[in-house]
C-alpha cells in the first residue's frame, strides 16, 4: 500500500456487516492482514454464541491462558487464537479471526464432546448457510464473469424462503405431535392439506407440477409449484396458528383461508 494513502480501515475499528439476513458486528484485526489493503476481521463471543450458537459462557471456559497468548480449546483439543483488540470505541475486544470460527465450528461438529444436539444442529447450519452461499458466488463468477449484487439478493431471497419453509414445517409437525397424531400419520394429514387446496393428494399434485396445461385433471384450477408450495406453507403455519384443541376444526378453517387468499379451485 502506498504509505502516503491512509488505509481504509485500522486495527481496532468496529464495522456492521450485513451478509444476507445476518448482521455481524466484526473488529479489524489487521488492516493488511490478508495482504496490502484486504483487511482481515474477526468477531466476538456473543457474535458466535447468537450465530453458531455454541453458548457464550461454553466459549469463554474452553479459553486458555499461557506466557500471556490466550487460546480457545474445544473439546478435541484443537487451539485457536484469541486476539485482544482495543477498540476504537474505547473498549476492549476478545475476538478469534473469521476463518478461525469456521475451523472451530467444524471441530466441534467433528469431536462434539458434551455438546448438545439442537448447538449441533445451529453449529451445521451455520456451516452449510455459509457454503452456499460461497458456492453460488464462485459458480456465477465461472458463468458469467462476476457476481453482481442482483445475483445476492437473489441467492438471499431463495436461501430464507428455504430455511423459513423448514421452519414452518417443523412447527406444523410440532402441532401434529401436540395433537396427539403419531408420525406415521402425519401423510394422512399433509394429504388432507393438499386434497383440501388443489383437490389431488401431495404425490399426485407434484406429479403434475410439471405439466404447464392440458391436463383435464387440473386444467381450471393449475397453479405453479412455487405457489402451490407457498400455499402448503402458508395453510401449515395457519393450522399451527389456530389450532387449539380440534385439530381437524383448524385444518378446515386454515384450508378455507388459503384458498381464499391464494384465490384456488379444488376439484
Amino acid at each position: 500500500m502506498d504509505e502516503s494513502t491512509p488505509p481504509l480501515v485500522k486495527k481496532g475499528d468496529r464495522i456492521e456487516v450485513t451478509y444476507a439476513d445476518k448482521q455481524f458486528e466484526v473488529i479489524v484485526i489487521d488492516s493488511d492482514g490478508l495482504g496490502p489493503g484486504q483487511p482481515s476481521y474477526g468477531f466476538g463471543f456473543m457474535m458466535a454464541a447468537k450465530y453458531i450458537g455454541i453458548p457464550q459462557p461454553t466459549l469463554t471456559k474452553w479459553v486458555i491462558q499461557s506466557d500471556g497468548v490466550s487460546d480457545l480449546k474445544t473439546p478435541s483439543g484443537k487451539t485457536f487464537r484469541v486476539i485482544h483488540l482495543l477498540g476504537n470505541d474505547g473498549n476492549n475486544y476478545s475476538v478469534i479471526e473469521a476463518s478461525d470460527w469456521f475451523s472451530l465450528s467444524t471441530d466441534v461438529l467433528i469431536n462434539p464432546g458434551q455438546t448438545r444436539k439442537p448447538t449441533k444442529q445451529k453449529i451445521a447450519d451455520f456451516l452449510k448457510w455459509f457454503a452456499v452461499k460461497g458456492f453460488y458466488f464462485s459458480a456465477n463468477i465461472a458463468v458469467k464473469g462476476v457476481a453482481t449484487a442482483k445475483d445476492d439478493r437473489a441467492l438471499n431471497r431463495w436461501l430464507q424462503k428455504r430455511e423459513s419453509g423448514k421452519y414452518t414445517r417443523k412447527d406444523y409437525t410440532d402441532t401434529l405431535s401436540d395433537a396427539g397424531i403419531p408420525e406415521v400419520a402425519y401423510a394422512i394429514r399433509t394429504n388432507e392439506v393438499y386434497m383440501g387446496l388443489f383437490g389431488l393428494k401431495a404425490a399426485e399434485m407434484k406429479e403434475k407440477w410439471h405439466l404447464m396445461a392440458g391436463d383435464p385433471k387440473i386444467a381450471r384450477n393449475y397453479i405453479s409449484e412455487e405457489k402451490g408450495l407457498e400455499a402448503v406453507k402458508f395453510c401449515e403455519r395457519l393450522v399451527t396458528m389456530l389450532y387449539s384443541d380440534d385439530l381437524d376444526e383448524a385444518h378446515a378453517e386454515a384450508i378455507r383461508l388459503t384458498v381464499r387468499k391464494f384465490k384456488l379451485r379444488p376439484q
